[in-house]
């Protein structure tokens, strides 16, 4: 039975995390959650991976999300301030 290739797993992620990261506006939206948070944009962009697949969408849909989210919030803030 041949060894399990972790290396190639990985580089399997690292290819499409690559390919999704480009899309638009996954970088604004993971440089927002990153100030927002305090932590580094690396870490921002692993915690957007990592909820983005566990809700089963690319991280262009994923951050298309939060920004919708995030609007709706600041719209009742807006409006109850």
């Amino acid at each position: 039975m041949a060894e399990y290739d972790f290396f190639a797993t990985l580089r399997e992620e690292l290819n499409q995390i690559e390919r999704e990261a480009d899309g638009p506006g996954v970088h604004d939206a993971v440089r927002d959650f990153a100030q927002a948070t305090g932590t580094t944009e690396a870490r921002a962009l692993a915690a957007f991976w990592r909820a983005s697949k566990r809700h089963g969408e690319s991280l262009e849909a994923f951050a298309t999300e939060v920004r919708e989210q995030r609007e709706r919030e600041l719209a009742i803030r807006g409006a109850h301030a």
